[in-house]
């Protein structure tokens, strides 16, 4: 195909400023492949750049690994069809549909070698440290890439797979859960995910939530019991007695607040380990001399090792083919990112528990299912 000159991108230009413009195409390097957008999700670090940043976005100082500084393209979930490839790569790929993760990894370092690339010295993220799939085309690494041909994925159902790599990483660092009793606290765009993939694991799971609808999405997706709670510090206790006699192992506090990992910390018994889902926007005063005491187990997580959590999220993500529009039932078109994703989600009312973006979509539109 003849590819185009220009293309239309949302572009960051700073907090609370995306515009939307005509930027020049990109084109692949050496080992890369361009990928015509299908679908891009919207994640709660997209939001939180919009509202706050810039704060990963290179703005004062051209990234150490990518080079990039200034405006960007953002959009790190993604799928898409492979129209061309770089020096190097196999012209196989041409025609392909894809599932991307948006995690570039050098491949040499330390962290790399040892099998966490998530570590890795030169870490960058598509749409964080180079530009990303808010766009018609995206240009993309082939090891962030996996096909999705004869997995009954569409593209809209594709985009879910960077989101459930996160769970499936969050679900490993806590290690073996399979036959064990977990307790997730907080049921939104990850929590989700992470119930799912946890039932897939063979975890018993809880799901705590304030949210009653949430809950109702949790037993869907494998929760075999429910918790409603207030966001108080009477919430250990309500989760105990819904628990009764069960061995909790490990707790997942996702909400990423201060109450959160108090309750957290409260609610887990002797042994048991916590892990750290949500991202604490302040320090928090802990009483380490329990932990200690107690021999509980602080895990801490983030991001997702391509190599072994991408595979396992695509797998999981298939297994519910066709069935995943009651997370994501929408799809939005490019002019509507703002009004329709970063704001509500800022405003803490998203539309759904994922937003997925169009590039090309010229009005909202049902989540598309099947090959």
């Amino acid at each position: 195909m003849t590819l185009p000159e220009m293309m239309r991108a949302a572009v960051y230009h700073g907090r609370e400023d995306i515009r939307f413009e005509q930027v020049p195409a990109p084109r692949p390097g050496a080992g890369e492949l361009l990928l015509e957008v299908g679908t891009a999700g919207v994640c709660g670090s997209d939001v939180g750049e919009w509202a706050h940043g810039p704060q990963q976005h290179w703005f004062d100082a051209p990234h150490p690994a990518t080079g990039h500084q200034g405006p960007i393209i953002p959009g790190h979930e993604f799928s898409g069809t492979v129209v061309a490839v770089g020096d190097g790569v196999d012209q196989n790929w041409l025609g392909t549909r894809v599932a991307s993760c948006g995690s570039v990894a050098c491949g040499r370092c330390d962290a790399c070698t040892r099998g966490q690339s998530n570590q890795c010295k030169w870490y960058a993220g598509v749409g964080l440290h180079r530009h990303g799939a808010l766009a018609e085309y995206v240009v993309t690494p082939t090891e962030n890439c996996l096909s999705i041909e004869g997995t009954g994925l569409s593209l809209d159902e594709a985009a879910l797979c960077q989101p459930m790599s996160i769970a499936v990483h969050n679900v490993s660092r806590a290690g073996g859960v399979e036959g064990q009793t977990v307790v997730v606290l907080g049921v939104g765009g990850i929590g989700t995910f992470l119930v799912y993939a946890l039932a897939e694991s063979g975890a018993h799971v809880t799901a705590a939530d304030i949210d009653p609808e949430r809950l109702r999405l949790a037993t869907e997706l494998g929760a075999e019991r429910t918790v409603l709670v207030s966001g108080s510090s009477e919430d250990p206790e309500v989760i105990r007695a819904a628990l009764g006699q069960d061995d909790l192992r490990v707790v997942f506090e996702v909400s990423g607040s201060r109450g959160g990992v108090l309750n957290a910390l409260t609610l887990a018994p002797r042994g048991c380990r916590v892990v750290l889902v949500g991202i604490q926007k302040a320090p928090v005063e802990v009483d380490l001399g329990t932990v200690t005491m107690e021999e509980k187990i602080l895990i801490g997580t983030n991001a997702l090792v391509r190599e072994v959590d991408f595979p396992r999220a695509v797998e999981l993500v298939a297994r519910r083919a066709g069935r995943w529009a009651l997370l994501a039932p929408r799809v939005v078109p490019l002019d509507s990112y703002v009004e329709e994703a970063l704001r509500p989600m800022s405003m803490g009312c998203p539309k759904a528990v994922k937003t997925l973006v169009d590039p090309r979509g010229g009005a909202a539109r049902p989540l598309r299912t099947g090959p």
